[in-house]
């Protein structure tokens, strides 16, 4: 068969339903072969790093690897803001790109490039196809590495001429790595020890603890210890449920916050973490020397990466989970002095968790009469509302911890968010989400800075029926950066001046909502909040809601 055909029946056999991709001259041989067949729908956006969003966000609900078809160097280029944010969240893509025909090669025809060294520092592994006969190789390496732990995105270069190249044979069957498993006893036995012993723990959990199964496990890890978690402070997914009595919320960015955290810790667990290091330089050492850390992940590289470990463990996370909180609660039935002590914590943690709940709610009351609209209501209202199964997609920056802190998510793929830090994933990554999970209900939560990136990728939500709901916080700027140059105390702060950081003249987000045939309102006033996120979350298609939000500038990471 043609070598395009068997591309496709690879992705086939492997599980995509769809490619993602904006195609130009070098993607014709893979649009051509598209056109003969049923079993896969191709997803146009209207720019390459919406594509590469959209797969992601694809990704991250199937929990299986999708595919992303991009358009040589200029399309590869384009793509690698969002390739960069799923390679730091760990999501499973297999990226393509046309490549000129090999023959051309010599000539450096328009477009050209190396696009392997291009895709090399955000893939696991990226190769350009040199031969017909090398297809079944690799694309079964492609889906195999994308999808084993540690997830992450792979690249293939497919040249025009190679496309149209004849293969015999068949995809081969699609190997899966099986990780499950039990850790080694010893170490476990340890890590319990210390954890019962333990007077003031701590667990700081990462997405990677929902992407591998392993948060029912580390409920009742938590349950068993009443042990405080706090989810990393860049999470790409959930990494504990968000209304858990013992959940704290996410950490901040920062040296100080860290600091306070840890600061009468005798033992802190980092499990499945990624965000280890803060957006800010701290010559300061984040923990007392006397703590004690243990780091469990799947992947070696990121075990103690950036502070020594007392017990370090790699394994499987659902398996490394499961084996602690079974030797935690063995333990305990064994120790009344223990059960004593996780009593007496027990009262203090969950007291000091409705204090803060009380602090949320009282906060969330004080803005409901605030102009401009608090974050705070309106992030309230609409959790108040949301669906118990619905994603909640977040890349609202500046109000993450409104949106984190007020909608409630329990399931494990029932949360996106930003990893890379790269501005331009949320709105693409709503769309996969959705096209993933037709039946339930996504909320898009996006700055106004963050929505402008790839504001048209309203139109492919119009295009597929992709009824998402989107909330823009609109603070007319780029409130991030605002509250960096206030903490920083210097010219800026001091005359009230922040060069480059205001969106003004304000952009009409319903005009340009309504443009591409989306649905829209614009809210002001706090009365009508509850209408309008009502409104929304009612919708048949997709809708955006442009909330004008609070413009004070506080220090951010504060």
């Amino acid at each position: 068969m043609k070598a395009r055909d068997f591309v496709l029946e690879a992705f086939h056999r492997y599980g995509a339903r769809y490619v993602f991709g904006n195609p130009g001259t070098t993607e014709l041989p893979l649009m051509d072969g598209l056109a003969a067949r049923n079993d896969i729908e191709y997803i146009l956006a209207l720019h390459e790093d919406i594509a590469v969003g959209m797969a992601a966000g694809y990704a991250q609900v199937t929990g299986r690897p999708a595919v992303v078809n991009l358009h040589v160097a200029p399309g590869l280029a384009h793509g690698l803001g969002n390739l960069y944010d799923a390679w730091r969240a760990g999501v499973p893509l297999v990226v393509t790109t046309g490549q000129h025909d090999s023959r051309l090669a010599l000539q450096e025809p328009a477009l050209a490039g190396d696009l392997v060294r291009m895709a090399e520092p955000f893939t696991k592994w990226a190769y350009e196809v040199r031969r017909a006969q090398e297809l079944p190789l690799a694309l079964h390496r492609a889906f195999k590495t994308a999808m084993t732990e540690p997830t992450g995105p792979v690249f293939l270069a497919l040249p025009s001429d190679v496309m149209l190249d004849e293969v015999e044979g068949e995809p081969w069957p699609l190997t899966t790595v099986v990780q499950g498993g039990r850790p080694e006893p010893g170490i476990v036995r340890r890590i319990a020890e210390w954890l019962v012993a333990a007077e003031r723990p701590v667990l700081i959990v990462g997405d990677r603890a929902g992407r591998t199964g392993a948060i029912p496990a580390l409920v009742r890890l938590a349950d068993a210890l009443a042990i405080p978690v706090y989810t990393e402070h860049q999470s790409s997914g959930l990494g504990f449920p968000s209304r858990h009595p013992l959940w704290f919320g996410r950490c901040l960015p920062n040296g100080p916050f860290y600091r306070r955290l840890f600061a009468d810790r005798d033992v802190v667990v980092w499990f499945g973490v990624t965000s280890q290091a803060p957006l800010l330089f701290d010559p300061l050492p984040m923990l007392p020397p006397s703590t004690r850390v243990v780091h469990v992940d799947v992947d070696p590289w990121e075990i103690a990466k950036n502070r020594p470990a007392d017990l370090a463990l790699q394994a499987d996370l659902a398996g490394a989970a499961e084996a602690i909180a079974e030797a935690v609660e063995a333990r305990m039935e064994a120790d009344a002095s223990a059960r004593a002590r996780v009593r007496e914590r027990r009262r203090a943690v969950e007291g000091e968790r409705r204090r803060r709940d009380r602090q949320r709610e009282e906060e969330a009351d004080a803005g409901r009469t605030q102009w401009p609209l608090s974050s705070a209501h309106v992030a309230s209202v609409l959790g108040g509302l949301l669906p118990e199964d619905a994603i909640v997609v977040d890349e609202s920056v500046t109000n993450g911890r409104f949106v984190h802190g007020y909608l409630p998510v329990s399931n494990p793929r029932g949360l996106i968010a930003l990893k890379g830090g790269g501005l331009g994933y949320g709105l693409p990554a709503a769309l996969g989400a959705q096209l993933a999970a037709p039946g339930r209900t996504v909320v898009a939560c996006i700055g106004d800075g963050s929505a402008l990136y790839y504001i048209q990728a309203l139109w492919t939500a119009v295009k597929y029926r992709l009824p998402v709901r989107f909330f823009i916080f609109n603070n007319a700027s780029y409130m991030i950066l605002k509250g960096g140059l206030k903490r920083m105390g210097g010219p800026a702060a001091q005359q009230g001046v922040y060069p480059g950081m205001d969106l003004i003249p304000e952009v009409d987000f319903v005009a340009i909502a309504r443009a591409f045939g989306v649905e829209a309102l614009r809210v002001e006033d706090p009365a009508d909040v509850g209408t309008a996120v009502a409104r929304a979350l009612s919708a048949d298609g997709p809708v955006l809601v442009d909330v004008a939000i609070d413009r004070e500038v506080k220090p951010y990471l504060e």
